[in-house]
Formats: C-alpha cells, sequence, structure tokens
C-alpha cells in the first residue's frame, strides 16, 4: 500500500497568523519557508518512502484571499512551493496538484468560471451562464491560472499544474465500491448559506438546497462578495478582518455590541428627542428592545462561534454534515456513479478543528468516516484545546487516516504527531504510524517549532487583539 493523497487545508498563506507564512522583522513576507514549514517538509520527507510521490490536495482557504492582498499570498505561496518541491532537493509530492476552492479563496474558482466563460465565446458560442460546480469524479478539466503563473516562477518546475474544482473532488474505485470526497466545509456552515435561508424564510420552504448546482448558483455569489477576497480592499479589508476576530472573542464581542446598541439608543435621544428609557409594555423599555435586537443580530453570529470553539462539532453542525452527504453530495454521486459507493470516507476543514469519526447517515450501507483537516492559523486570542491541525492521507486502495500535526498546548504541553483513524481498523492507519514513529526526532522537531511559534504569535495577538477592540468600542461610542 502507498499513499496517493495528501489533503492540506486552511493553511491561509499570506495571512500574518499562519503558522505558515513567514514574516520578516519589518512585517514583510520573507524569502524562503518558515521555520515551521521548512520543518514540517523535512518530516513529511523523511516519513514517506523513497520513491513515493503523493500527490497534493489543498482542500480550500490554503490562500488567504479573503483578508491578506494578492501580493502577500503569492510571495507566501511560493514559500510553499520552496518547501515542497525544492530545486536542490528531493521534491515531496507530484507535479500534478488539485486545488478545491473554499471560501476564502471562492475567488479562484470565479476566476476558473470567467475564463471558460470567455473561451467559449471567444470560440463562437454564448453559453446560457456560469459553470457552477465541478464533477467530483475524475480529473479536474479547469486549471488554476493563478497558481501556475506563480509556479512558473520556478523553471526548475517545468510542467507542473494545479487543477481546480468546486465545490468537492474525490476519487472512487467502483470494483471495491470506495470513494473518498473532499469538500473545504463551508458549505457545511448555515453562515455561508444565507442566501438559501433567506430564499426559504421568503417561500417558507426547505432552506437547504437539493443539489450542488442550487447550491453553488444561490450562494457563491454571496461568498465572493463578502468573504473572498476582501484582502485587496485595502484599509476596509483590514477592518472586516478585526471585526471577524472580534466576533471571534466572548468579552470583545460583547462589549461592541453594547457599544453599538449605546450609539443607536443616545442617536435617538439626540436627534430625535426619543427617551431610551420609555417604557413600552410589561416593563420593557425601548433601550431593552434596542439592546435584544443588537444581541440577536451581531451577538447571536459570535455566540455560535463562541459555543463552537467549547466542542469539536454541536448537534446543529452534525444535522449539517447529516444533511451535506445525504442530499446535494449523495444526488451528485448517484448522477455520476450511478449508486452511491459502499464505503465513503469524507474530508473537510473550515473549522480549524481537526477530528476523525464515523457518522450514521441516511442512503449509506455503511457508517460514513469523517474527517476535519483543522487548520494552520490562531483564530483566538487565547489558546483552544480543540483548535489544532492535521494532515489527511488516502492511500490508493481509498483508506483514509488522520496524520495528527498538532493542537494548541494544554498547560505548555504539546501532544506529540501520530497517526488515527475514524475508528475502524485499516492496514493505512498501521504502517503510516509505523513510517511516522520511524522519523520520530523530525516530527520532534516540527513540534518544537510550532509550539515555539504559537507562544510568540499568541502573546502577539493578545496585545493587537486589546488594542483593536478597544479602538472599535471607542469608536462604537
Amino acid at each position: 500500500m502507498s499513499i496517493a493523497q495528501i489533503v492540506l487545508s486552511d493553511l491561509h498563506l499570506g495571512a500574518r497568523d499562519s503558522l505558515l507564512t513567514h514574516v520578516n522583522g519589518a512585517g514583510e513576507i520573507a524569502d524562503g519557508p518558515s521555520e515551521v514549514l521548512a520543518s514540517f517538509a523535512n518530516a513529511l520527507r523523511e516519513t514517506l518512502k523513497d520513491d513515493e510521490k503523493p500527490q497534493l490536495v489543498l482542500l480550500g482557504d490554503a490562500l488567504d484571499l479573503g483578508l491578506s492582498p494578492f501580493g502577500d499570498v503569492s510571495k507566501s505561496f511560493l514559500q510553499l512551493i520552496d518547501a515542497f518541491f525544492p530545486k536542490d532537493g528531493r521534491e515531496i509530492f507530484s507535479r500534478d496538484i488539485v486545488y478545491i476552492a473554499g471560501n476564502h479563496d471562492h475567488h479562484l474558482w470565479r476566476m476558473a468560471q470567467d475564463h471558460c466563460f470567455v473561451t467559449e465565446v471567444m470560440d463562437g458560442k454564448i453559453p446560457g451562464d456560469l459553470e457552477h460546480i465541478t464533477t467530483i469524479t475524475g480529473t479536474p478539466r479547469h486549471r488554476c491560472r493563478m497558481m501556475e503563473s506563480l509556479i512558473a516562477h520556478r523553471p526548475h518546475l517545468a510542467g507542473a499544474h494545479v487543477h481546480i474544482a468546486y465545490p468537492n473532488w474525490g476519487i472512487a474505485d467502483r470494483q471495491r465500491g470506495r470513494a473518498v470526497v473532499m469538500h473545504h466545509g463551508h458549505y457545511l456552515d448555515s453562515m455561508y448559506r444565507a442566501l438559501s435561508n433567506f430564499r426559504g424564510f421568503l417561500e417558507g420552504s426547505e432552506p437547504r438546497p437539493a443539489t450542488m448546482h442550487e447550491l453553488e448558483e444561490q450562494n457563491g455569489p454571496w461568498i465572493d462578495f463578502l468573504w473572498s477576497d476582501l484582502g485587496s480592499a485595502g484599509q476596509i479589508g483590514g477592518e472586516a478582518g478585526t471585526l471577524y476576530q472580534t466576533m471571534l472573542s466572548a468579552g470583545a464581542s460583547h462589549d461592541m455590541a453594547e457599544a453599538i446598541a449605546r450609539r443607536v439608543t443616545g442617536g435617538l435621544h439626540s436627534k430625535l428627542g426619543i427617551n431610551p428609557k420609555m417604557e413600552l409594555k410589561y416593563g420593557i423599555t425601548l433601550d431593552n428592545l434596542i439592546r435584544a435586537g443588537v444581541d440577536l443580530t451581531a451577538g447571536r453570529g459570535a455566540e455560535k462561534q463562541r459555543e463552537g470553539y467549547r466542542h469539536v462539532l454541536g448537534e446543529d453542525e452534525i444535522d449539517d454534515i447529516g444533511w451535506y452527504l445525504s442530499t446535494p453530495m449523495a444526488a451528485q454521486l448517484r448522477e455520476e456513479l450511478g449508486e452511491l459507493p459502499r464505503e465513503v470516507q469524507f474530508v473537510f476543514g473550515h473549522t480549524h478543528k481537526p477530528f476523525q469519526d464515523e457518522l450514521m447517515v441516511d442512503g449509506y450501507d455503511l457508517p460514513v468516516g469523517v474527517f476535519n483537516t483543522g487548520g494552520w492559523v490562531l483564530d483566538e486570542p487565547g489558546l483552544m484545546p480543540v483548535q489544532g491541525c492535521a494532515a489527511m492521507l488516502v492511500s490508493d486502495e481509498l483508506e483514509v487516516a488522520s496524520l495528527r500535526l498538532f493542537n494548541d498546548p494544554v498547560d505548555g504541553v504539546m501532544n506529540p504527531v501520530r497517526v488515527e483513524g475514524s475508528g475502524r481498523e485499516t492496514k493505512l492507519v498501521g504502517e503510516a504510524a509505523a513510517a511516522v514513529e520511524a522519523a520520530s526526532s523530525h516530527w520532534a522537531e516540527f513540534s518544537r517549532a510550532v509550539h515555539a511559534r504559537i507562544d510568540e504569535e499568541g502573546d502577539k495577538r493578545v496585545r493587537d487583539f486589546l488594542d483593536k477592540s478597544n479602538d472599535m468600542r471607542e469608536a462604537a461610542e
């Protein structure tokens, strides 16, 4: 058995809070890989067999276009290329990369859509609309021109390709009745299905779409508008990033909601002469009503995020995964394969909280193996034990194992790198665990580098976060 694919997600290259982005003392993107990235590449190289070159699958938000400028993102991506495909060293991966766009890099999929449409127009055709989704199985027919153009800056990588798929990509083995399907994970989050939810509210119908085509057709523009390239929005893009970080903090988001409510009630009093303390009914004042309204809008999204950091998955999130697997994903698999494979493994990221488990899903013969990659960024000013990162290993027999790279340290202690499965015994877990153990000294060096970077970044983020949240509270007042 050999490893056919290694899946990495949520690298957020270009973001200053990504553990992989290498920034110099002046706060600019530096040349060459960071210590974390270099030690990760070295440990992977020592773990894989000499003749083993798996395919690299980047499962969304690898490029932090949502909150970082294109130039920073591009330079940081070349840091990754230099680590994985060194000019004077052993290349870790094959030169055939698959990229599955997420929410922070949905813009890359939009570029592919536009290029396909323009190409057909140049050929004398006028398509009815953009191509909203790609097939799950088979080699994606679209290429990521931006990433290939960046790779072209490294002449020794001539012939390298980056195929782009959206919103799913996977591999199926009809003979074994197995399939592995990968999706970034944003459509498992109701925030990214906002337009579908709005349609369902207006029509009084089921808000969650039945097909992948409907899901992307309805919500793709929303993701592009708000999440995909704010990094190029100058100062307002930076402020959006500050707002996002504020909403991830219980104290800061509460203070901000309170300040907004005070500003609204103060404006009513000073400009319209309305007393916010006037009683409306049952002892409820106008001030009470406004504060409740702000909490239900600005505060409710933050509350969901805060609760999510106490555990890996909540009941609503499990329900959304079940819907995604049983409805739009199952429909697309049946359309392409004629029937659902007997064994399905599902890999996603987005939450930045790695885990692996099995889930009973309607329509599937066996429990679906569910694997989350976690992420490479610090989302909170403080450390969260459930936050961390994993790389997914996919074998040529379509078994999946999680290479658990790290979780935020608890009491200053980092767990060692290890291999875990979803619960059932597989050959891949045993073989990969033995390979990781044989390279344990290299993985220990990686853990040391990660721990040092987390400590450094954590201290810096606490200082920056307190400064910015205070500034936002004062502005709201």
